[in-house]
């Protein structure tokens, strides 16, 4: 083989090797936001094992339409047991609050429902995205793409806690989960990534927007160890 076409594939092989070499993306880990009350901290100190119930309405989530997602709702519940609390029937609390007029007494709801704590799932989002020019070598150094931005979903949840007996609100939880805080390697270089994006639009192919079913499972479970911590602190 002549000497310039082996230094020719030699070159090739080496811009393919560079063009794939891997990259990491990082995101800084966005904060929680807690606002607690020191009633509910007492009322946990004298009651070890409350009974509680999860509160979901229609509008606590934004999901794809149709999706199920009662696995969320299962995960609170059984971490929330695993927790040493006394778990009620969401449904059947439900009902006793439909059968009652707007005004609720909250000592009457007590008493029908025997629940100490309501934990309202106010809001749950696994569409929160995360954008950034930014990446890091192997070297990890930090360095910038000049016209792509690498994306990834997050997601947060928030809580609401009503001491029943009181009727008092007794805190608000919002727990963040922030993508790749830890790193994310990618090794496709942005031509080959262009290229995939072009493809899904021309096919009109939606990828799946949000955090997946597992990793969201994940967050869940985490975020209500982290709400029951804050709750008992």
């Amino acid at each position: 083989m002549k000497p310039i076409k082996i230094l020719f594939i030699l070159s090739m092989a080496f811009g393919i090797a560079s063009c794939s070499s891997s990259k990491t993306l990082k995101f800084t880990k966005k904060a929680d936001d807690v606002v607690k009350t020191e009633s509910l901290k007492e009322f946990l100190k004298n009651n070890k094992n409350p009974k509680v119930v999860l509160r979901v309405t229609n509008t606590s989530y934004t999901v794809t339409e149709g999706e199920d997602i009662n696995y969320v709702f299962n995960a609170i519940e059984n971490q929330l047991l695993a927790s040493g609390f006394i778990v009620r029937d969401r449904q059947l609390f439900n009902q006793i609050i439909g059968n009652t007029d707007n005004n609720v007494d909250y000592n009457v709801l007590k008493n029908k429902s025997d629940t100490d704590l309501i934990i309202e799932l106010t809001k749950l989002d696994p569409k929160v995205k995360y954008s950034t020019n930014k990446y890091y070598n192997q070297k990890n150094e930090e360095k910038l793409e000049s016209d792509y931005l690498h994306e990834r979903y997050g997601a947060s949840v928030e809580f609401k806690v009503i001491l029943i007996s009181s009727n008092q609100f007794a805190g608000i939880y919002k727990f963040n989960y922030t993508p790749c805080v830890e790193g994310c390697v990618i090794s496709k270089s942005i031509s080959e990534l262009m290229k995939e994006r072009k493809k899904k639009e021309k096919e009109g192919v939606q990828a799946y927007e949000g955090v997946e079913k597992d990793e969201l499972e994940v967050f869940i479970k985490d975020a209500t160890i982290k709400l029951v911590n804050e709750m008992r602190g």
